[in-house]
């Protein structure tokens, strides 16, 4: 799985070795080496800085949008420096992503090779396997308990709790730090199963496949989070529209024989009643809190629609920050409104990461101010939905790992992700990374299995 030979050897060490510190950055930070959680959160950045540093030659050659970006994030940080904070170091955490973000996802699209995709698929499926054994393990234990570590102190009012009995107040994360991450993890994890299971039985056995598929629903459920149920809702729907044919509901209809009846026992079963009622729970109160004494239904709908669109439009066309100060006209500066700036600063006691806005639309428009604002995120969202129109395309070639990928591309690019934080940054420039490759490489990765699985 990870022999790597050819061209290209030390970039493509590098990201497999950018892909691991991605996916393992939590096992590293909550239990190997806790007491260094801090530094540890810095290596994927560190990574990601020697892959381009390593190809600095491909530059040249880069697209109109990964220059823009980069030339956009170099006059960020110098009105930064002129007209925001003024900290030097805040100024160059805040443009990581800018410098070292979109040429990421044109090296690993340019440079890894259908063998290390493969091998790609197989990591982030089999990690999948343990990521959702762990939530589903901690959703039954105390937040105290050591699975459930996150650092720092648990609050003793719920410490002796099981986190099955506290509808969503705390959110079982798997690998990974936080439950936001572990998300976007299994958004990824779910699309690469349902890709494997219908349109590639040679990268892995079918009955690992229904393991891995029958574990992430049952995680799924045990997250306690509506924004896991509502992704991977929207990704069954994604396929069906997108991705059936006849041969795949074929497909499908075989292995129903298998997943309804294991579903059905375990929803009967005490823990799967337990996270069922527990699911119900967190979206019963979170519409209380949100939207008061309406419908949950109607809770739930108004905060996806205020959420996704009422905050992103009004950051654009009239940016407050959070304690409700317009914001200045160049903005406030780079990295002012993450949790690496909030504490150099020392914003908020130096305890938020969120000192002006909690996502990334109002974030980007106080840290950017207007112009910049403006740009950035016509930049940030035109690199992903330029490719819209043509998933009908991919469907009539049968790209059908490119149409899968496409899903956590467009979701960790879109704005309610905050780059901000290095996790979630550098996943969406992994996941860029390996969408562009597959766009151009998916009829190499189609021949290469087949020809092995025939040798």
């Amino acid at each position: 799985m990870f022999r790597i030979n050819g061209k290209y050897k030390v970039t493509r060490w590098l990201i497999l070795f950018f892909l691991l510190s991605i996916i393992y950055d939590g096992v590293f930070r909550k239990w190997l080496l806790a007491p260094f959680s801090v530094p540890l959160m810095m290596v994927k950045q560190v990574i990601a800085i020697l892959i381009c540093l390593n190809n600095f030659s491909v530059f040249p050659r880069m697209s109109v949008w990964e220059k823009s970006f980069i030339f956009v994030g170099t006059i960020a940080f110098l009105t930064t420096l002129a007209f925001g904070h003024q900290n030097l170091t805040v100024a160059i955490y805040g443009c990581l992503p800018f410098w070292f973000g979109l040429p990421i996802c044109f090296i690993i699209s340019n440079k890894i090779q259908v063998s290390d995709l493969i091998a790609y698929i197989k990591i982030v499926i089999y990690s999948s396997i343990l990521n959702s054994v762990l939530m589903i393990l901690q959703f039954q234990l105390s937040p105290s308990h050591i699975l459930n570590y996150r650092g720092g102190e648990v609050d003793a009012r719920i410490q002796d709790m099981s986190v099955s009995d506290m509808s969503g107040l705390f959110r079982p994360a798997g690998l990974f730090m936080h439950d936001s991450q572990s998300n976007l993890f299994m958004l990824l994890s779910l699309v690469l199963i349902l890709y494997c299971l219908l349109f590639n039985k040679y990268i892995i056995s079918r009955k690992t496949l229904i393991i891995a598929f029958l574990l992430e629903m049952f995680a799924c459920v045990c997250s306690a989070s509506r924004t896991c149920i509502f992704l991977h809702f929207g990704t069954i729907l994604f396929f069906v529209f997108y991705c059936m044919k006849r041969k795949n509901l074929r497909i499908l209809f075989k292995m129903s024989y298998v997943l309804i009846p294991i579903l059905f026992i375990v929803t009967l079963s005490p823990v799967g009643n337990k996270a069922i009622d527990n699911l119900e729970r967190r979206f019963t109160e979170a519409s209380k809190v949100q939207s008061g004494n309406i419908s949950t239904t109607e809770g739930t709908l108004n905060d996806l629609w205020n959420r996704n669109v009422v905050y992103n439009v009004e950051a654009l066309i009239n940016p407050h920050t959070m304690d409700g100060n317009s914001i200045p006209f160049m903005g406030y500066g780079q990295g002012l409104s993450t949790q690496i700036g909030g504490k150099i600063l020392n914003l908020k006691m130096g305890k938020s990461g969120f000192a002006l806005a909690e996502w990334d639309g109002l974030r980007i428009m106080c840290e950017s101010g207007y112009i910049l604002g403006w740009l950035i995120i016509f930049i940030r969202l035109g690199y992903v939905f330029r490719f819209i129109p043509r998933l009908k395309f991919y469907r009539k070639k049968n790209q059908f790992l490119t149409i899968c990928l496409f899903l956590p591309f467009l979701m960790s690019f879109y704005l309610l992700n905050t780059w901000g934080n290095l996790f979630v940054s550098n996943f969406a420039f992994l996941v860029g990374g390996l969408f562009l490759s597959a766009s151009k490489n998916e009829y190499q990765i189609n021949n290469f299995i087949l020809s092995h699985n025939e040798n």
